[in-house]
């Protein structure tokens, strides 16, 4: 079986939620470290246009979004389970964790150190906003507001734990709790003015101390170029094909495929998968050759491009 190879940074709290899933299921894996801002040249090979963070490498396999390489890494490698609870619950927290809270918490966040980031990172955020430009002012402006929204939202993620169980669906921990974490951990991790608001919420502090218990697995670095000459070395698997569906879509079929709430770049290539999970669209690079990137189906646009 291939390495499992994750493209990330370190501060990327995406990134931290699949390097939780990586530890509760004990595995070995390669880190190939990328800018947390474009351009991203090491990168651009293997998703064809896709910049969030993280991305999961598996030979000339390339899968896009937190929630599709959960369900990857469930695929492959089944025990221990990563849902805990279903993965109803995980989708359920995911909507109070991944929407409204993550974005209070990063609007809170980049307003409180926002001195301390270099204009290109201002620059960089505002783009994937699709916002003509950085407004350092309006940031720095937006942290009151933010941190009243945010204090309720705490509240409610508090209440999931306090006086309950180890975890959100017991003794065990799951998917939903890593997308519960991971954007707690964002703020915790952003100093001590940021992550003081903590404080006034003692369940979810000894909480985060738990998930944080889980680790990371086994990593081991890997440089970018290496990375792309596994794929190059690579076939990509076997997809299930295009099954019949309501949009009309068929196999090989010259789509894009782009987020449908942030940095909008989209990828194109020939649709090789898609189902009511999963899209995939199989491209070539002159650096890696032939790679199939996948992606969820829920949270992302498909669109017929011309054929050159």
């Amino acid at each position: 079986m291939s390495d499992l190879i994750l493209h990330h940074y370190d501060g990327s709290p995406f990134a931290e939620k699949v390097r939780l899933m990586l530890g509760l299921k004990g595995l070995g894996w390669r880190s190939v470290d990328i800018p947390n801002i474009m351009p991203k040249p090491d990168l651009m090979p293997l998703t064809g246009g896709y910049r969030k963070t993280p991305v999961l490498q598996i030979g000339a396999d390339v899968y896009c979004d937190t929630k599709l390489i959960a369900d990857e890494l469930e695929r492959r490698h089944p025990d221990p389970t990563l849902m805990t609870g279903g993965l109803g619950l995980a989708q359920a927290v995911s909507g109070l964790a991944e929407t409204g809270m993550f974005w209070t918490i990063a609007g809170f966040v980049m307003g409180t150190i926002a001195d301390r980031m270099p204009p290109a990172f201002h620059e960089d955020r505002a783009r994937m906003r699709g916002a003509a430009g950085a407004n350092i002012d309006k940031l720095k402006a937006a942290v009151p507001g933010h941190l009243e929204q945010l204090k309720p939202q705490l509240a409610w993620a508090a209440d999931l734990i306090d006086g309950k169980a180890a975890f959100l669906a017991g003794d065990t921990p799951g998917l939903a709790d890593l997308t519960l974490y991971h954007p707690l951990w964002f703020m915790g991790n952003a100093g001590r003015k940021v992550g003081a608001v903590l404080n006034d919420y003692p369940a979810l502090t000894a909480y985060m101390e738990r998930v944080a218990a889980i680790g990371h697995g086994t990593k081991q670095d890997m440089t970018a170029p290496d990375a792309l000459s596994v794929a190059a070395a690579a076939s990509p698997d076997a997809t299930t094909g295009v099954a019949e569906n309501a949009e009309g879509w068929q196999a090989g079929d010259q789509v894009s495929i782009t987020p449908m709430d942030y940095a909008r770049d989209p990828v194109v290539g020939t649709l090789d998968a898609y189902n009511g999970q999963r899209i995939a669209v199989r491209r070539t690079d002159e650096k890696v050759g032939e790679v199939v990137v996948h992606f969820p189906r829920v949270g992302f646009a498909i669109r017929a491009t011309k054929q050159n």
